[in-house]
């Protein structure tokens, strides 16, 4: 009888942890299913979406940063054309370029400024229900010899009822040969440092890139360069702008007031 008496006490423990069990199961089953995440399905469309705005921003700041002369913000020393600001790069006898690490920094504030403008209009997906929440943005670009890249993270929270997901990392290289562009480029103002009334066409002729120099006054001049090597996006090539101003002159001191 003691025997017996411990096999039922047993049983009804197991039957006890098994009923335990059941309702952990059920409770976790539950959660899963109200919480969830979004499908790939559903979330995949945001996703392009989003994507294209960074291919955007970012074929966007590197259009602007050409025609500005390595700026996207307005340059603090610039020639005023008739559609673009562009900078000095060579200035009453001194070299007043931009560095390289400049430039990657002008690339992205300008994808932190514009992409989150172009996201934050998601209305299509708002009346579907999605709701969103935008964390802080970081790009990182980086010059190279023949393309430049961009890697933007920029964590954005989907979120449908109880359910949620998070898309955040982002990366686009564009063939772009802005290195090679500004190692030649540097070279004309080394030169035009040492010698001011001198242009070594030449030199300028024998570069895989198309220059072409375009005299606004006695003062100033406005190189251009155009490489077909260099794409932006959707077969646009890829053009350089700097200004190179040699005298200090009435108009060159009031350019910028």
């Amino acid at each position: 009888m003691k025997k017996r008496g411990q096999i039922t006490v047993f049983i009804i423990l197991g039957l006890i942890f098994l009923l335990f069990f059941l309702i952990i199961l059920f409770t976790k089953s539950y959660r899963i299913e109200k919480i969830g995440v979004i499908s790939s399905d559903e979330l995949n469309p945001i996703k392009y979406y989003v994507d294209l705005c960074a291919k955007s921003s970012s074929s966007n700041a590197l259009y602007l940063l050409g025609v500005q002369g390595g700026y996207t913000a307005p340059p603090k020393l610039y020639f005023q054309s008739a559609y673009a600001k562009i900078a000095y790069w060579y200035y009453k006898g001194e070299d007043t370029s931009p560095t390289i690490e400049e430039m990657e920094q002008e690339l992205s504030s300008y994808v932190n400024r514009a992409l989150p403008e172009c996201v934050e209009n998601l209305d299509a997906f708002s009346d579907m229900g999605f709701e969103f929440e935008f964390g802080e943005i970081n790009t990182e670009t980086k010059i190279n010899e023949n393309n430049v890249e961009f890697n933007i993270d920029y964590p954005i929270t989907v979120m449908q009822g109880e359910s949620k997901a998070e898309i955040s990392k982002f990366y686009k290289s564009f063939p772009v040969r802005l290195g090679h562009i500004y190692d030649i480029t540097q070279n004309i103002v080394k030169k035009e440092v040492e010698d001011p009334d001198w242009v070594d066409m030449t030199s300028l002729v024998n570069q895989d890139l198309n220059f072409k120099i375009y005299p606004y006054d006695e003062n100033t001049l406005i190189y251009s360069v155009l490489d077909n090597q260099s794409i932006i996006e959707y077969g646009t090539q890829f053009m350089f702008l700097f200004a190179n101003g040699f005298k200090e002159s009435e108009e060159l001191s009031n350019e910028n007031e």
